[in-house]
């Protein structure tokens, strides 16, 4: 699906994606010629609907090819899992598009307030991924009512003429992803565009829409960030094999060693992939055939986890010995590098209660 040629393509385009802060109208087309937002739709709906562990391994390539594009990629399709959650026909008439994509957030930063066949909305909700191409936003809202809904969240569907954008996004990688704060003043929703996220009624079905949320979410976001370590390692070889004469002068045991180091971090994060994959297919087949259970899904969020901190470690510790060749913003392992540190930052592979440590002693 994602073949050597438009990889060429996508990184020969990611230096102007950087500096513009969005992927280029080339690279948009290829998407929707591909299916690229819509391998969690289905087919009635115009989707390109895919297993998890094969969708795993495209979110994986795509970053591969680039980081933002491979997190646009994840991103929009991961947004696939609302079909089951919205009214069929919203879904009919928002999701079928060609140039289909939703960006938004779940964080609860806006109100909606009860008025007759809808809700009045306002809120701003940041790190809206995508949103200079989204066809669809979506975002969380706390309701204000007097009946038994009062207080309780809910998530809404706004059309690109509801929302307005503000380029914020200023990171220290992933810069392509136009990952903005949106804003929303007074607009009148539908209530067949209120959905509730926690509550799916699969109107439309698939094993996907079954699959534990949190699971599926962290195992997205881990597939990314072990594509865009992959392609720090192939290019950090390319790298090395272009200093092999400049560092073996006098003698210099500089290029042996920085190969050793290659080829050591390298083994180490390609062994941490191969059990983030065994993990999916297990945990897979196992949904698949109704027997998973919550262990399987915490070796989903665990090797999410190790995956992710062996593809940093490994990627920091090449980084020190390149010198001040990789230090400029332009040059390409610099890009790599701030793209897998910020997509690492990501809640969902974040270790932030110590947990993986006791997980790696069992």
């Amino acid at each position: 699906m994602i073949d050597e040629n438009m990889i060429e393509m996508i990184r020969k385009a990611a230096p102007c994606m950087e500096r513009e802060g969005r992927l280029t109208n080339e690279v948009l087309q290829y998407i929707y010629d591909k299916g690229l937002f819509k391998l969690f739709l289905p087919e009635e709906t115009g989707g390109n609907m895919q297993p998890l562990p094969e969708a795993l391994k495209i979110f994986e390539e795509a970053a591969r090819a680039d980081g933002s594009f491979g997190w646009l990629v994840q991103i929009g399709s991961g947004a696939g899992f609302f079909a089951v959650t919205m009214e069929p026909d919203e879904v009919r008439e928002h999701f079928t598009a060609r140039d289909f994509y939703i960006a938004g957030s779940d964080r609860p930063g806006g109100t909606a307030r009860k008025v007759d066949d809808g809700y009045i909305v306002n809120g701003t909700w940041p790190f809206s991924s995508g949103s200079d191409h989204a066809s669809l936003f979506t975002a969380t809202c706390r309701i204000k009512s007097g009946d038994q809904d009062n207080g309780k969240l809910y998530a809404f569907a706004f059309t690109p003429d509801q929302v307005t954008i503000e380029r914020d996004w200023d990171a220290f990688g992933m810069r392509a992803t136009g990952s903005h704060t949106i804003r929303v003043e007074d607009a009148f929703v539908p209530a067949s565009r209120r959905f509730d996220v926690t509550r799916p009624h699969f109107y439309f079905d698939d094993p996907v829409y079954h699959y534990p949320f949190r699971a599926f979410a962290t195992a997205n976001i881990a597939s990314t960030a072990i594509g865009v370590a992959r392609h720090f390692f192939e290019a950090a070889r390319e790298h090395i094999e272009s200093k092999k004469d400049a560092w073996g002068k006098a003698g210099s045991s500089r290029y042996g060693h920085a190969v050793e180091v290659l080829e050591k971090n390298e083994a180490a994060f390609l062994e941490a992939r191969k059990d983030f994959y065994h993990s999916v297919e297990k945990s897979w087949k196992a949904h698949v055939s109704r027997t998973a259970d919550a262990a399987d899904m915490t070796d989903i969020s665990m090797q999410s986890k190790i995956a992710a901190r062996a593809g940093i470690r490994g990627v920091q510790n090449l980084y020190s010995y390149f010198g001040m060749d990789i230090v400029m913003r332009h040059h390409p392992l610099n890009r790599i590098y701030r793209d897998l540190l910020t997509a690492s930052q990501h809640a969902l592979l974040v270790d932030s209660e110590g947990e993986l440590e006791g997980y790696q002693r069992k």
